[in-house]
């Protein structure tokens, strides 16, 4: 946490006692640490338990455990047949011993209300409780602001600006990371104060954006605010049922190894459809190096990752859990989004996934990442 402009500063609370309080104006990010795991891929293909058809497509009331293992960063491969280390923690080839996740969806620290006020980089990301999520900006100025965390803004967040974090807007399978735990002995599912038919993350259904309720009133402190957590208590995160929809960093592949921008119709994600080369462009952001997305070779979830299933992304492997939407990207709509909106009731949460274009929407937020990299 780093001070606001008008509260104590971080040289204040960094020179307080023990159990000083922090003031909650005087926060403008809330993290919560995702440490590093494998968990036990065959027995997630039976977790899911007793199944329907609804609208043609398989779904389960009650899915059960998916059983998971913390690691260490020396362990790159399971240490048991039936396990996969979370592809989450592999961050462009350095193996991570965890990241920290937005606790709630990413806000702007000046209100805005329309994409000619929103979709900008000079506002910056707050992750805070009771604040209006930022809407009506598009991927590509979304994954800017976030990487503005660690250089341009980085004393405003209290970052040292040596590269030993790496600040950047959350890919596929890192919510899928922090889905799988919510459905873990660590997440709601095991937790004792909920009986089989609350194992569910409540959704934060209010039509007005606001980060960490469940509904419209329940604040994320309150008892009933807690359940909209992937603990369901106050220390998991927040806002990944329903609230807004969230775009991730995953995208289909435009055939020639990178993500499908949409630079050539109105829908335009903002990114160019060309790798950053260092130097400026007129037409729309260059992508950004391999690691900051997950690039999808097919539009089938069996079959996204070079004709391969793509483990640990919360698509083919829990599909229909909860009954949430599911449907996959396309070429005309090539970037995910996570979580479901507001008004979408059942089809929405943790497991929710669906098609975007990718470009500034009233209803489509973004989380944030932070990872302790070596620099």
């Amino acid at each position: 946490t780093t001070a606001l402009e008008n509260g104590h500063d971080r040289d204040y609370y960094q020179q307080a006692e023990a159990g000083t309080p922090i003031l909650m104006d005087d926060i403008n990010t809330m993290w919560v640490w995702i440490p590093r795991y494998e968990y036990d891929y065959v027995s997630i293909q039976t977790a899911g338990g007793v199944s329907s058809v609804s609208s043609n497509k398989t779904v389960y009331l009650n899915p059960g455990e998916i059983k998971i293992k913390f690691i260490s960063t020396d362990v790159t491969s399971a240490d048991e047949a039936d396990y996969k280390v979370h592809p989450a923690f592999d961050f462009g080839g350095e193996q991570l011993e965890g990241f920290w996740y937005g606790k709630f969806e990413t806000s702007p620290n000046e209100a805005c209300s329309s994409s000619s006020t929103c979709n900008v980089t000079t506002l910056k990301p707050k992750i805070i409780p009771s604040a209006t999520s930022w809407r009506y900006i598009n991927v590509a100025n979304a994954f800017t602001v976030s990487q503005m965390m660690e250089n341009e803004n980085a004393t405003e967040y209290g970052f040292n600006g040596d590269g030993s974090i790496d600040t950047h807007m959350s890919k596929n399978s890192e919510w899928g990371a922090v889905a799988y735990l919510s459905q873990s002995k660590y997440g709601k599912y095991e937790n004792k104060t909920y009986d089989v038919n609350s194992k569910e993350v409540t959704q934060n259904s209010c039509s007005g954006f606001t980060t960490g309720l469940a509904a419209c009133s329940q604040t994320y402190e309150s008892t009933d605010g807690q359940k909209a957590s992937t603990t369901g208590n106050i220390t998991g995160v927040y806002d990944m049922s329903s609230g807004t929809y969230e775009y991730v960093m995953g995208a289909l592949d435009d055939g020639t190894g990178m993500p499908k921008s949409g630079k050539d119709t109105v829908y335009n994600s903002g990114f160019n459809g060309v790798l950053d080369s260092g130097d400026q462009v007129s037409n729309g952001r260059p992508l950004p190096n391999a690691k900051y997305y997950d690039l999808y070779t097919t539009n089938l979830a069996t079959s996204c990752t070079q004709n391969g299933e793509c483990y640990g992304h919360a698509l083919s492997e829990t599909a229909g859990w909860y009954e949430d939407y599911q449907t996959f990207v396309t070429s005309s709509s090539p970037w995910f989004s996570r979580g479901g909106g507001g008004r979408d009731s059942v089809l929405s949460g943790v497991f929710f996934f669906s098609d975007s274009y990718g470009y500034p929407v009233g209803n489509s937020s973004f989380r944030l990442v932070l990872a302790p990299i070596e620099g």
